[in-house]
């Protein structure tokens, strides 16, 4: 892969370890709606084998998933959760690195989430990530990624060659497609990486090392 000068993240399952957050609150939510039919094991199985789209589908996560508004209601309210913990959340092993890696590069990096950018900010403040250039947050993005990168893109004058997006979620993947670039997916966040490969993943990578190895090809 030649000519790569930006590389996009996802934060949440990419850089900061939200998942047991996420999967924790999921949980507690289920539990209030429907205490005597709760099968957690399969409510993470189906959060982390099917994308949005598919959950709340007939096929997908039966009562609470059924309706977007209350999904969004939601997932609002646990990032306002997460940021009460946010000094809990981990850095992902090997994401230090990876991010000295490419700076030492040149490597320009970016953050792209929907989470909120108080979150984001205190996350990179308490574990002192400051290397990135650019963070866009803030911004509801479950539906879609693709006007954010375009935005990004836009911003630093960047061909679709120029630049790469890594991150764990089908979105991701379909974001990336759907502005032309290039996308890694990544086998420590949300969706499994067969999940992945299912939806078209160009690139996997089993440990954040694996992605300056596909940046350099």
């Amino acid at each position: 892969m030649k000519k790569v000068t930006t590389v996009v993240f996802d934060f949440d399952g990419v850089i900061a370890d939200t998942l047991p957050f996420t999967f924790r609150k999921i949980i507690e939510i289920s539990r209030k709606i429907d205490p005597d039919n709760l099968d957690e094991k399969k409510i993470i199985e189906e959060i982390r084998s099917k994308d949005w789209k598919e959950l709340l589908s007939a096929g997908g996560m039966p009562m609470f998933w059924l309706k977007l508004p209350f999904v969004l209601a939601i997932i609002a309210r646990m990032q306002v959760h997460l940021g009460e913990e946010i000094e809990t959340i981990k850095v992902f092993p090997g994401m230090r690195k990876l991010l000295s890696d490419l700076r030492k590069k040149r490597l320009r990096t970016v953050i792209l989430s929907s989470n909120l950018r108080s979150n984001v900010d205190r996350f990179i403040k308490l574990n002192r990530l400051d290397s990135f250039d650019y963070i866009d947050a803030g911004t509801f993005t479950m539906l879609s990624k693709s006007g954010r990168l375009e935005r990004i893109m836009k911003t630093f004058a960047l061909s679709k060659n120029q630049v790469i997006h890594v991150g764990d979620e089908i979105r991701d993947l379909e974001a990336s497609k759907k502005v032309g670039i290039k996308s890694i997916g990544v086998a420590w966040g949300l969706h499994t990486v067969k999940t992945l490969k299912d939806h078209g993943a160009e690139f996997i990578a089993r440990k954040p090392s694996d992605i300056i190895k596909i940046i350099s090809q």
